[in-house]
């Protein structure tokens, strides 16, 4: 009889705290905007918790809970980005009662936790640099260099980027 029940497997650790109404609850704070961070802890849960529970569902099958809680986390943020964005062509084009104001729709383009990363100054200049480092590399690939050329052209490049002289290491 012993034999019998070894063979079965026991689950390792404590029971998950993800339950359908924790779904329902985190899809629910998603929706009003909250960032992850807070959604965690209004749900009680810690942060790496929730960042776990949105990673597991990438292996997981569809019907399971985690998989449940990153679509209810997504399909929210989407329909938050929905409504921001149908709100800011609003205030751009203004209403019978109000003035365009574009200024509106650009502060919160560029400050909204939701759309910052596509709409700053600083995600244009994150993807102008992502650019500017491929067309390095790329002609780096090209010229035919010797690993300590390419080596001293690349340091050359990092202390002008940082604003710094560049240092020769050849000279004493």
């Amino acid at each position: 009889m012993g034999d019998r029940n070894a063979a079965l497997p026991v689950p390792a650790g404590r029971p998950s705290k993800l339950t359908p109404e924790l779904v329902e609850r985190a899809g629910t704070l998603a929706a009003a905007g909250l960032p992850m961070a807070l959604i965690a802890d209004q749900l009680g849960i810690g942060r790496r918790t929730a960042f776990t529970w949105l990673k597991s569902a990438e292996s997981k099958e569809a019907d399971s809970l985690e998989c449940q809680f990153r679509q209810a986390i997504f399909l929210a943020d989407a329909k938050e980005c929905e409504n921001l964005l149908s709100g800011l062509r609003l205030a751009a084009r203004g209403t019978t009662s109000t003035p365009p104001n574009p200024w509106a729709a650009t502060w919160l383009l560029t400050h909204h936790p939701r759309l910052r990363d596509h709409f700053s100054d600083a995600a244009a200049d994150r993807r102008v640099e992502r650019k500017t480092v491929a067309t390095v590399m790329d002609a780096l690939a090209s010229a035919g260099l010797t690993p300590d050329d390419e080596r001293r052209v690349l340091l050359q490049i990092q202390a002008r980027g940082l604003g710094t002289p560049a240092v020769d290491e050849g000279e004493p």
